[in-house]
């Protein structure tokens, strides 16, 4: 075989390899790998902020969410919040975010959900300790997506919180006893007939009572069941220094007006009134109704709207 010959089928070959090595598919890429690649991208995210009351310095969450976010495009990754949800009450709850990591190039995508709390305190409003507790999710969800090491320790671990004490469950109200004097001659008027039904002692149902009770409330005092508080008139002084209030019951006798001397069984009242029948304490007399005491039948199951607790300064992070 001649030179000519053998040179000929070696330019042949090269060309035909060199036509193979243009058009072999490249490697897909995945989303893990595109995952690595931004993990490699960003070893760490430097502190761009500074703490004036103990003075060291930390990483915002800007910062954080900035630099993550580059590392994630630059691999050709997407993050986004697809949505959250709060589950709790006006004391305080969690924060539960979705996210949802796509990778474009392979049409892949993963969700997430991480939860952070969120609890109002004192200078830190409602709408203000959700907002944080959002910031903050974004921020630690990025951090450990991809694995970004503290170069110190962040600010909420710095933060002095050797004051600090876990909120106590509220113990269960007991019964007050108060002081309330007989009334004198008040003009009222007069009482409605009472059913044999309504007369009848209230009986519990399954759970215990709640009641307020004046501390000497007359002899001839009695308990009514069925009892529907519709109204607590505004107080009037008496003529001995104290205060009565005019209540307004309704049950299967009709309505009914009592007078009430005491100011904790009034609250009461109030705290009961357009809701469900209550056993009322009271006298009959030639004036009317007189109230020496409310009970409130305590169901097993029934919860109580929490109220409003003081809180302290919002957690920079």
């Amino acid at each position: 075989m001649g030179v000519d010959k053998v040179l000929e089928m070696d330019y042949r070959g090269a060309a035909q390899y060199r036509a193979m090595e243009i058009h072999m598919p490249e490697p897909k890429t995945s989303l893990a790998s595109a995952l690595l690649a931004a993990q490699s991208a960003l070893p760490s995210v430097g502190k761009d902020s500074k703490n004036s009351f103990h003075h060291y310095a930390y990483t915002s969450s800007e910062a954080m969410i900035g630099a993550c976010r580059a590392a994630l495009h630059s691999a050709g990754l997407v993050l986004r919040r697809s949505g959250w949800t709060f589950e709790g009450t006006a004391d305080g709850g969690i924060v539960k975010s979705q996210f949802i990591l796509s990778c474009p190039a392979s049409g892949e995508s993963v969700t997430d959900e991480v939860g952070w709390v969120s609890i109002p305190e004192k200078g830190r409003p409602v709408d203000k300790a959700l907002a944080s507790a959002l910031t903050a999710s974004l921020n630690y969800f990025l951090r450990d997506l991809l694995m970004v090491p503290r170069e110190e320790e962040s600010e909420m671990d710095k933060r002095d919180d050797t004051k600090f004490e876990p909120r106590k469950a509220a113990p269960a109200p007991a019964a007050r006893q108060t002081q309330q004097e007989a009334p004198r001659s008040i003009p009222a008027p007069k009482a409605a007939p009472v059913s044999p039904k309504a007369a009848e002692p209230a009986k519990a149902a399954a759970g215990a009572y709640n009641e307020v009770l004046a501390s000497r409330p007359a002899k001839d005092c009695a308990w009514r069941g069925g009892m529907v508080v519709k109204k607590v008139g505004q107080g009037k002084a008496t003529k001995n220094g104290g205060q009565r209030w005019p209540i307004l019951f309704e049950s299967d006798a009709g309505e009914e007006w009592a007078s009430c001397f005491d100011e904790n069984i009034m609250l009461a009242a109030q705290d009961c009134m357009g809701g469900d029948p209550v056993d009322a304490f009271v006298q009959s007399g030639q004036y009317g109704l007189t109230l020496y005491g409310i009970r409130v039948i305590a169901r097993i199951g029934e919860t109580v709207p929490a109220g409003e607790t003081a809180v302290e300064d919002e957690i920079p992070f």
